[in-house]
């Protein structure tokens, strides 16, 4: 057991905390697994996994945190930027439980809480296999896991355009998980996640873009021409959960909204054409080991229906010689 006396803080030095995608898939999984066996499946989202730990919103959007659970420790321990009360990021609860689970995080993630849990800890474990990463090395900074959720949606005193900004430019990579194109991706209906990506974007910074499995499937089955007209951005029309956000964010973009609108339509045009032809040849590879592969499982079953009708036609000779032999005999 761990000490919950000692304040913890969610840095490293002056470098940022992140999760790595290999905790994710494991150890992160099977404990919602084990704590929500009949409310954690292929549809919870994020949303809804943070009704089930620190509560509903109130009309203003702010938590109350009346039954907590205590998910990793995160509730009893306490948190030395909250002024010795209870309450830490689930990332540094984790750090206590499993400090190898985090480190200095290596990606920003842009995302929307909107989506199922499952799914987007696939899309980074796809990420990671699709770009040759260990799952091990890549420590990821998600706001759900690595903001103090007591200081955001309880006590409220955060500013969010600071901090995203500021741990954005720290870390210096990001991921863009991407759960859909055209009208059904919830990505371009939020605002936070255009905002930082069309940030990334000014600061020139490396972006790289994981799309969820549906998403990917979808997209594959595009032209080039149906994907440049599939990305649709309007950062006017998003919106954020708390109001304070969405208007402190559209007061400050009002003037560039056309702006960021091109910028984040044409960056994600660019990645998804590249995916495509990236794909393209590897999906004519699929398909050519897939038809090897029915190849030679077909010639292994009439090798084994060959082999199998020799023995027989064996046995029936041998059975034939005796029944004969016997007859002789006689």
């Amino acid at each position: 057991m761990f000490s919950c006396c000692t304040p913890c803080t969610d840095v490293l030095g002056d470098q940022t905390k992140g999760i790595s995608v290999e905790f994710l898939v494991t150890d992160f999984d099977q404990e919602l697994q084990r704590l929500f066996p009949d409310q954690y499946d292929e549809a919870t989202t994020f949303m809804q996994l943070a009704d089930l730990l620190w509560g509903s919103p109130d009309s203003t959007g702010r938590r109350h945190f009346t039954r907590p659970v205590d998910l990793f420790g995160h509730v009893r321990m306490i948190a030395s930027s909250r002024g010795g009360k209870a309450g830490v990021s689930l990332c540094t609860a984790i750090e206590e439980t499993c400090p190898r689970a985090v480190s200095c995080a290596t990606h920003f993630v842009s995302w929307s809480w909107r989506y199922s849990i499952k799914h987007f800890i696939r899309a980074l474990q796809e990420y990671c296999r699709e770009h040759g990463l260990n799952t091990l090395d890549i420590f990821v900074w998600v706001c759900f896991l690595c903001n103090n959720q007591f200081e955001w949606l309880k006590d409220g005193g955060k500013d969010g355009v600071k901090e995203f900004g500021t741990n954005l430019k720290k870390i210096r990579e990001v991921i863009c998980v991407v759960d859909g194109v055209a009208s059904e991706a919830v990505y371009f209906k939020r605002l936070w996640p255009v905002f930082e990506v069309f940030t990334a974007h000014s600061e020139q910074l490396p972006i790289h873009l994981a799309l969820m499995e549906d998403a990917q499937q979808r997209l594959l089955k595009m032209n080039l021409g149906e994907a440049r007209e599939a990305i649709v951005v309007d950062v006017m029309a998003a919106k954020a959960s708390e109001k304070n956000d969405e208007d402190q964010i559209k007061a400050l973009i009002a003037g560039t909204a056309s702006e960021i609108n091109k910028a984040v339509q044409d960056l994600f045009t660019d990645l998804i054409i590249g995916l495509l032809k990236q794909e393209g040849p590897k999906a004519e590879l699929r398909k050519a080991q897939a038809a090897e592969d029915a190849k030679q499982a077909e010639e292994a079953r009439l090798a084994a229906q060959a082999a199998e009708d020799a023995k027989q036609a064996e046995e029936a000779r041998l059975a034939a010689q005796a029944a004969e032999d016997a007859k002789q005999a006689e």
